[in-house]
């Protein structure tokens, strides 16, 4: 009606997009989801961080959808506030004590000020994101970065408790739990007291989407009371009206989707805006 040559959908956080599969008869509602946008004329969609990438094919063929990925924006944050602090921090210390180089011990700092960094995949299914993340923060700091994850194996379908069994060593190091959505905060908190009780030096989290619905606006609290978490970073694709503590922090992609929007009008690539690969070589 308005006479729009075409209509992008741009959708920061799609919603039940974690139905994406037939559970005791319900419907697949992210399916439902893309049908309702087909139908009112959606020629693209433009998502962030999808729960899981196959949504895509829910879709016709001739719907692209555009899929965003703030992993490397969460990874350089990161980098800022592990690597530069933490070795600006060093080299104060050395300065102040005169020593020629920073012990690494439990504190997980090897000798040159830069942390020891593990990067750990909340469960199976975060592995592929814990990867790249992985990938960017180890080309942004130039140091090793290990990879570790969390099995999340349930006794049968649908049980609501899981005994956690970490993959890797993460004693004396920095990790990075690495998840898309956080909603009541569970798998997350599991997965911080089983990385402590490990042996792990510091936990941090991050998590694209912050789903603090209703039902659990308890959870950001329940972080913040968490002594073995030194904060959870989540970004800004779902508007919150609960007060988020000090150790939920938000980080603000904004300025993705406007690059992403920007080069769909220009008939730009938008795979290769946030493609690190020429910075490996």
């Amino acid at each position: 009606r308005a006479s729009a040559k075409t209509i992008t959908a741009v959708i920061p956080y799609f919603g039940y997009s974690r139905q994406d599969r037939m559970i005791k008869g319900e419907p697949i509602a992210a399916a439902d989801v893309a049908k309702l946008l087909e139908t009112m004329g959606v020629d693209t969609v433009m998502c962030m961080d999808l729960h899981n990438d196959s949504l895509r094919g829910f879709f016709s063929p001739n719907v692209p959808v555009e899929h965003l990925l703030p992993g490397p924006v969460a990874a350089a944050y990161f980098h800022e506030n592990l690597f530069d602090s933490t070795h600006r921090e060093a080299q104060k210390e050395l300065r102040r004590t005169g020593s020629r180089g920073a012990t690494s011990g439990g504190s997980g700092v090897v000798e040159d000020g830069h942390p020891k960094v593990t990067v750990v995949a909340a469960h199976e299914g975060q592995v592929a994101r814990a990867t790249e993340f992985r990938k960017v923060l180890k080309i942004l700091s130039g140091q090793d970065i290990e990879l570790a994850f969390i099995s999340k194996t349930r006794q049968y379908p649908g049980a609501k408790t899981y005994e956690p069994y970490l993959v890797g060593d993460v004693t004396g190091r920095h990790c990075i739990i690495i998840d898309d959505i956080v909603n009541t905060g569970s798998t997350l908190e599991t997965c911080i007291n089983q990385l402590k009780s490990s042996g792990a030096s510091k936990v941090y989290a991050w998590a694209t989407h912050g789903v603090f619905g209703p039902h659990s606006q308890d959870a950001p609290n329940r972080f913040q009371q968490c002594e073995a978490l030194e904060y959870l970073l989540i970004s800004n694709t779902v508007h919150s009206d609960v007060p988020l503590p000090d150790k939920v922090r938000k980080l603000n992609v904004a300025p993705l989707l406007a690059e992403a929007i920007a080069r769909a009008l220009r008939h730009g690539s938008i795979t290769e805006m946030l493609n690190m690969d020429e910075y490996s070589k």
